[in-house]
């Protein structure tokens, strides 16, 4: 997998791109495009990867990224295995440049939330279910909808994203500047086989031979870019892929362990508490109850 540069969709005609997607399983690189693009997910589960940031994505979340972050939202292993009990991916695509409406849309007064919204973006943002909930209505009306009725419903939905608190920010920082162009195909070579491997032994000197570094230079490069050890940052893929394990509820916690990439199962209960502020017994608790776990 290497970086990809996604040219704009949109058709002759339209400010705006919006589609949505019925299919097996997602394909695709890390990306990035000049658009900013809500992504809202009616069916699919997998881990998302935002600039430096990792995390797992479900049915009824909702999505905005800032132009030129670097993402991908891969499914988890059994989408791409033909499997049956898999309902397949149902998601909405929303595609549109800061100044789709003109370039003095968002310098007008009532637009400063929105201007808000988008500077805010490019550190990802991920809106609550509630507010995925309000907008649902307005991002399947806006797949079939044709002018102006169109930019009616892409700002309805910009208005309520924008005067929401409840969302959250993805990356510490900016992300859409900070890679270089040969940086971010480093990073995507990274990116990729660690999604790949994570759940084997994974020696350092084997992933800095990708990024054609030492060992040494390789770690100091990594956490400059990332603002996270490498260690971390491999504990966040195999930590994420535990908690779809255990919210599945059909493996054992020492099963999950091993599957994940963890070695002992003392190692995995300090960095899942260590992250996810509960012990693995008391994340499945919380799920077998049906309660949220932030």
């Amino acid at each position: 997998m290497r970086l990809t540069y996604k040219p704009t969709e949109r058709k002759p005609g339209r400010s705006f791109m919006a589609r949505q997607d019925k299919i097996p399983c997602i394909e695709q690189d890390w990306h990035y495009h000049k658009e900013l693009e809500l992504i809202y997910f009616i069916k699919s589960t997998g881990t998302r990867y935002v600039g430096n940031s990792i995390g797992n994505f479900g049915p009824g979340e909702l999505y905005l990224i800032g132009s030129n972050v670097p993402h991908l939202f891969r499914n988890h292993k059994e989408y791409y295995e033909n499997n049956q009990e898999i309902e397949g991916v149902d998601l909405i695509v929303v595609k549109f440049e800061k100044e789709f409406l003109g370039e003095t849309f968002v310098e007008l007064t009532e637009s400063s939330k929105i201007q808000m919204l988008f500077e805010k973006a490019n550190r990802g943002l991920k809106f609550s279910k509630a507010v995925s909930y309000l907008v649902h209505s307005h991002m399947v009306g806006l797949v079939g909808s044709q002018g102006l009725a169109s930019v009616i419903g892409i700002l309805n939905i910009l208005d309520i994203l924008s005067i929401s608190e409840n969302c959250k920010t993805l990356c510490a920082e900016e992300i859409s500047h900070s890679f270089r162009k040969d940086e971010k195909e480093r990073m995507a070579k990274i990116i990729s086989f660690l999604n790949e491997n994570f759940d084997k032994k994974i020696e350092l000197k084997e992933v800095a031979s990708i990024a054609n570094m030492t060992p040494n230079a390789f770690c100091r490069y990594f956490k400059k870019r990332t603002k996270k050890s490498f260690s971390q940052f491999l504990n966040e893929i195999r930590i994420r892929h535990a908690c779809k394990l255990l919210i599945e509820g059909r493996l054992q916690i020492a099963t999950i362990c091993y599957q994940s990439g963890f070695n002992t199962l003392t190692n995995f209960n300090r960095q899942f508490k260590s992250l996810m502020n509960i012990t693995p017994t008391e994340y499945m608790k919380k799920y077998e109850t049906n309660v949220e776990v932030a």
